[in-house]
């Protein structure tokens, strides 16, 4: 595990154990000031539960880890129920050279995540709103290519899960550890580090499978189909990332200096990106299993894709991070991000609402989805998001109506 660690923190992109970036304010210290009091207020939001600072690290028992790895075995093998469900959930489609690619998508789900604010259902019923055509003229959504992991205790049945969800043609699989109780998961908790294994294994266990996965956070709306952007990139990992300038269309094996957020991550199946997740994944369960200081999938994610893109070059692992314009999320601000006469690499423009008390249109226009992190309980999650399809719905029209064309088989 040394040997594993010196190489992250020898490599010329980041240590693996701190990849968070603070942007430059150049020498405002009462800017500086503002952004590390937005940052604490980010980070201390009734979503994370109750929680001090002196709140302890949790400790991982050698059986909560089992459920996901061992010692012998490494990561566990996909559940056959999630096997079926992928087979049955992914479909094929063309790439923007013409190659055809198996994907799904998936996401993740908690017993309190089905209770009381509605959000899952939004969320759900927002995708099977994103509707294509396939290539020989039925139609379909993107709701019914949906595979969530349902995180529950070992004895619930998930049926809730597939209760709501069928509704809209998604699949629940149920993923079991006893840590996974029905209250909201609090920051700093065994739950919450739990759901870091749960995301990263999903992620492994689909691209095992041999298909392409877009991994997407519930808390967000789409109003147009972000696949046949990301299809039109050759590129293996396409992830959302903060307010600032850069190129999604060249293929790198460093991402731009900016925090990048993995409630949208789009990767392709390769062998040598399933080596990378897989390493990422043994990465967090060994520092649980040692019993160090355990650290979450968001702040692992980036260097652990660039310990292996740079070590092997574009060819055969490439990076980029989306346009924040066209995919923003609420930690930038109330509208999203402006990255237009920014220079390559510099921060953009962090929007607030000042046209009649809401998003301007033509930013409005731009958006492929909004991601509310950063906001509070699911509640207000779900009251946000909500307002801004109405505001889409307003200014623009239907959702889906600027979707541009998918070829799917």
């Amino acid at each position: 595990m040394m040997a594993y660690e010196q190489t992250v923190a020898q490599s010329p992109s980041r240590n693996m154990m701190a990849q968070v970036y603070l942007p430059s304010y150049g020498s405002s210290p009462l800017l500086m000031i503002v952004s590390l009091i937005v940052l604490f207020l980010c980070f201390s939001r009734p979503a994370f539960g109750r929680f001090s600072w002196d709140t302890p690290w949790p400790k991982f028992e050698a059986n909560t880890l089992e459920e996901f790895w061992s010692h012998e075995a490494g990561a566990r093998f996909p559940s056959r129920d999630f096997v079926e469900a992928v087979q049955a959930a992914s479909f094929a489609v063309c790439d923007g050279r013409g190659r055809q690619r198996r994907l799904v998508l998936l996401s993740l789900v908690s017993e309190f995540a089905l209770s009381g604010s509605g959000l899952w259902e939004l969320f759900l019923g927002n995708l099977r709103n994103i509707t294509f055509s396939r290539r020989e003229g039925s139609q379909d959504h993107l709701a019914n290519h949906l595979v969530a992991h349902m995180m529950t205790a070992t004895n619930a049945t998930g049926d809730n899960c597939n209760r709501i969800s069928n509704r809209f043609g998604a699949r629940c699989v149920k993923i079991t550890n006893d840590i996974f109780t029905k209250e909201n998961f609090g920051y700093r908790t065994l739950q919450f580090y739990g759901l870091s294994f749960v995301k990263v294994l999903t992620i492994l266990d689909a691209l095992t499978l041999g298909v392409d996965i877009l991994f997407l956070d519930s808390d967000q709306v789409f109003f147009r189909n972000p696949l046949p952007y990301m299809l039109a990139r050759d590129i293996d990992v396409l992830v959302a990332g903060d307010c600032g300038q850069r190129d999604d269309v060249t293929p790198a094996v460093l991402f731009p200096r900016i925090n990048s957020n993995i409630g949208l991550l789009y990767m392709r199946s390769t062998a040598m990106l399933t080596r990378a997740v897989n390493d990422w994944f043994y990465y967090l369960a060994r520092r649980a299993a040692d019993g160090r200081k355990p650290v979450l999938d968001q702040s692992t994610f980036m260097g652990a894709m660039e310990r292996v893109s740079v070590e092997v070059g574009p060819q055969r692992m490439s990076l980029a991070m989306l346009v924040p314009d066209f995919f923003p999320h609420r930690c930038m601000s109330p509208c999203g991000c402006d990255t237009e006469g920014s220079p390559p690499g510099g921060l953009g423009k962090r929007l607030n609402k000042t046209y009649k008390g809401t998003c301007h249109p033509d930013v409005v226009r731009k958006w492929y989805n909004f991601h509310a992190p950063c906001v509070g309980d699911m509640n207000m999650k779900a009251k946000q998001l909500r307002q801004l399809l109405a505001v889409y719905e307003f200014y623009i029209g239907p959702v889906n109506s600027l979707s541009s064309p998918m070829d799917a088989l």
